[in-house]
């Protein structure tokens, strides 16, 4: 990814912050997460995985950051990226300028790589 998009990063609801699940860029809140359930569904998070017992922050971890695979943390970038872009107009004001190329730049890393993430399995978001 380019090196002027900040790393922005998920911090689920715990006692620490009040319960409330939010999106940080650069230590700078950015979004507070009102559905979980759409957040964890940009990531490629089913109910059938929750039905068979896999917590939605095991999964992230097991499949964007610690996947023998290949490394999906550019990935999971774009997935909260994909995912502010349409619940956030705080982030879209701060950042709807940089969006296509940080998309475009993703697109590059996908194509290098050759095996998409569960999101992009299951729905091809890396085509568009």
């Amino acid at each position: 990814m380019q090196n002027t998009m900040p790393h922005f990063k998920y911090h689920h609801a715990s006692v620490s912050n009040g319960y409330v699940a939010s999106i940080e860029a650069e230590g700078k809140f950015v979004h507070r997460i009102s559905n979980l359930d759409d957040f964890y569904r940009a990531f490629g998070y089913t109910k059938d995985m929750r039905r068979d017992g896999l917590l939605p922050d095991e999964f992230i971890w097991d499949e964007y950051i610690n996947n023998p695979i290949g490394d999906f943390t550019a990935c999971c970038q774009m997935h909260l990226i994909e995912y502010l872009k349409k619940h956030s107009d705080l982030f879209v004001a701060q950042y709807g300028n940089k969006i296509e190329s940080w998309c475009t730049a993703h697109a590059e890393v996908r194509a290098k790589r050759g095996v998409a993430c569960a999101a992009c399995r299951m729905e091809p978001l890396c085509s568009k």
